[in-house]
């Protein structure tokens, strides 16, 4: 077994005397950063520049996580921060009105303007909508473009991986929330919707899925 480096000793005294500052923080801190920087002068001053280097890396290392762990609860908070009551098959809403993101925002902020929160989901084709109306800002995303668009938080809308439909997220949303869908998509596809079938029985079978359909041009709840 090799011997003990003794010379290393005095950082590591430092290095516990940080980490224990770091425990109990405020004034703690501050009282551990100056015994570490005078007891590292007074018996090795070339390490002085080591442990400075260490508390940088530690520093910043603790600060990104911090950063990330708020995030993430802000994330969370943001997500359930209230009930929504209704889940949007936009795309499916948008085929009623000739892809008029003008008339279809009327009808969610309807909604919206009556206590009844929504959460929207999108196919990725309607990227094809943004680019013919120019509304996609130059290496803006999709939902970037739609929450600029119609006004939204991030946290409301959700849209679909290229290739994708948005079919599956709806359902498989609504059913483990218990939520309503307004589409009139049937989702009984054997082939493309055979992965959702029960789910989608199931919130047909409660009432959860309701039509929207026209009332004077304008979209409306059936």
């Amino acid at each position: 077994m090799p011997d003990f480096d003794y010379t290393q000793l005095p950082i590591i005294i430092s290095l516990i005397a940080i980490l224990g500052g770091l425990t109990f923080r405020g004034i703690w801190l501050w009282i551990a950063l100056t015994f570490a920087v005078l007891f590292l002068y007074i018996t090795d001053k070339d390490s002085i520049i080591t442990l400075v280097i260490y508390a940088l890396t530690a520093s910043l290392m603790i600060f990104g996580f911090v950063n990330i762990k708020r995030g993430l609860a802000q994330t969370k908070e943001d997500i359930t921060k209230g009930d929504f009551t209704f889940v949007v098959d936009s795309n499916n809403l948008l085929g009623l009105v000739d892809w008029d993101l003008n008339r279809f925002a009327s009808f969610i902020q309807e909604l919206e303007q009556d206590g009844l929160r929504t959460h929207l989901f999108f196919d990725y084709s309607i990227r094809r909508t943004l680019k013919e109306n120019d509304l996609m800002l130059p290496n803006e995303t999709v939902p970037t473009a739609i929450c600029r668009v119609l006004g939204r938080d991030r946290y409301d809308l959700t849209v679909s991986k290229k290739g994708y439909t948005a079919d599956p997220l709806i359902i498989r949303y609504a059913d483990r929330n218990n939520l309503t869908i307004l589409s009139n998509d049937k989702f009984d596809k054997q082939g493309e919707d055979k992965f959702i079938l029960k789910a989608a029985q199931r919130l047909k079978a409660q009432g959860l899925v309701r039509r929207v359909g026209l009332v004077d041009d304008r979209l409306t709840i059936m």
